[in-house]
This record gives structure tokens, C-alpha cells and sequence, in this order.
């Protein structure tokens, strides 16, 4: 017999996915602003970035589980059929993030970093280094 399994099945996994990213979108993080002369005090609703590792946290904040390892991982193939989810889940939040970085609504260098992208820069380096000698002063053995 199998282990149980916390998620019976993909399709309830990709529920719960959805399940998080409405969540996230019905709870946004506030930037207090200060506005007019007198500096009265706004609460700016901002989106937050959609990862994977927020939707392990929503299902442990839910008692489901706490880690996906196993999932992804495909411990002893006993989640084969998840692994299309995983990384539909895994796109999403890649997705997500980029776009909301592209437009400006995250902060591009900390997506970029998130999401393993980097510029790639090449330098060139000239060295020049000069001697003076006097070719009267080599002598040859």
C-alpha cells in the first residue's frame, strides 16, 4: 500500500493553486503614503508576487502540508502524475513575476534574482605596460 498522500490528486493541487492566487490577490500588502499639506496618511493596496514557495506557506497556513519536495521531486515515483501540475504551478509563478517586473510592478532586480535571470556583461580589458631600458645596457652572455 502507498503512502497517503496529503493532495489526493493533481487536480486538486492545481485547485489549491488557485485557491492561493486568489487569496494573495483578495489580500495585498499596504504602503502607507502621506498626502496633502497636512500629510494625512493613505493606504496603497500592492500586488505581490505569485512563488512557489508562497503557495507552500498558504498550505501549511492551511494544515495541508508543508513542504512539496516530495511532489516535485517525484519520490520513488509515486507522484508521476503531479509533476504536469508542478510545473504548471512552478510556469505560473515564473510568469507572474516576470510580467509584474517587466511593467513595473515589482521590483526587477529582485524578480531577476528570484528568477535566476541576469545580464550578461562583457568586459575587455587592455593592459598596456611600458619599459624603459637602454638597449646599450643589455649585455649578451
Amino acid at each position: 500500500m502507498g503512502k497517503h498522500k496529503y493532495i489526493e490528486t493533481p487536480e486538486k493541487l492545481w485547485e489549491l493553486f488557485e485557491e492561493y492566487v486568489l487569496h494573495e490577490k483578495q489580500n495585498p500588502m499596504y504602503k502607507t503614503e502621506y498626502a496633502g499639506k497636512d500629510g494625512r496618511t493613505e493606504l496603497t493596496p500592492l500586488e505581490t508576487p505569485i512563488t512557489f514557495e508562497g503557495f507552500e506557506c498558504y498550505l501549511m497556513d492551511k494544515g495541508i502540508i508543508g513542504d512539496l519536495g516530495h511532489y516535485s521531486s517525484n519520490l520513488n515515483k509515486a507522484y508521476t502524475e503531479y509533476l504536469p501540475i508542478i510545473t504548471r504551478i512552478r510556469k505560473n509563478c515564473f510568469v507572474h513575476n516576470f510580467r509584474g517586473a517587466s511593467v513595473g510592478l515589482f521590483n526587477a532586480n529582485i524578480i531577476a534574482k528570484k528568477l535566476g535571470l541576469s545580464e550578461k556583461v562583457e568586459t575587455q580589458q587592455t593592459i598596456i605596460q611600458r619599459f624603459d631600458f637602454d638597449v646599450n645596457d643589455l649585455r649578451l652572455s
